[in-house]
């Protein structure tokens, strides 16, 4: 009798596991529920990705352009809720990855940059009391991340720098407007009218 009670345990277990997993987004490991999040696909290319213990935010390249998506362990299965979309440039600095995110197991903030501009060497980013500077590589996603929330349009102020410490692109909205839409915030040029 003991035996069949933990044969049954072991049988429904499994079956409630194959049934999230082809019912819903549940997959078994993180990567694959983000792939399985309907605005990704399972064609999708890793360029980076941030394990933040309950959590891991990849940043992942996919048909539809660059997309940030959180997976969340939940029980013995991973869950992606949430995939934020970036509009693809050709800007010479161009963020491929964003997300703030809160949950009541913590909270978690990632910013992916890529460059083809060479002066570019480094970009610092963060709240004043939790700034983080990266060295930077042409055609290499440099990936931030914070154990917190962070609001893009007054907390990043994310910026680029030259080799010699020189602002050369601001991540913000552009100069002077009382109209704010949010293709509009990328990175200017610290020297541009925008």
């Amino acid at each position: 009798m003991r035996n069949f009670n933990k044969l049954t345990v072991v049988v429904i277990l499994v079956m409630v596991l194959v049934l999230g997993y082809f019912a819903g987004d549940y997959r078994i490991t993180p990567l694959a529920a983000a792939k399985a999040h309907s605005d990704v696909g399972e064609n999708a290319e890793p360029l980076g990705d941030v394990d933040f213990g309950w959590s891991k935010v990849y940043i992942l390249d996919t048909d539809k352009g660059p997309r940030t998506v959180i997976s969340i362990k939940s029980s013995l299965l991973w869950i992606a809720p949430v995939a934020v979309h970036i509009e693809k440039s050709t800007d010479p600095i161009e963020t491929v990855g964003w997300m703030s995110y809160t949950d009541k197991r913590g909270q978690a903030a990632v910013l992916a940059v890529e460059t083809t501009d060479p002066q570019i060497a480094f970009i610092e980013a963060g709240p004043k009391d939790d700034r983080v500077r990266k060295e930077i590589t042409e055609g290499s996603p440099a990936i931030f991340s914070w154990h917190k929330a962070i609001q893009t349009n007054n907390e990043l102020n994310a910026i680029a720098l030259s080799a010699d410490g020189m602002p050369l692109y601001e991540y913000r909205f552009p100069k002077n407007t009382n109209v704010f839409r949010s293709e509009e915030f990328k990175w200017y040029s610290v020297d541009g009218e925008q």
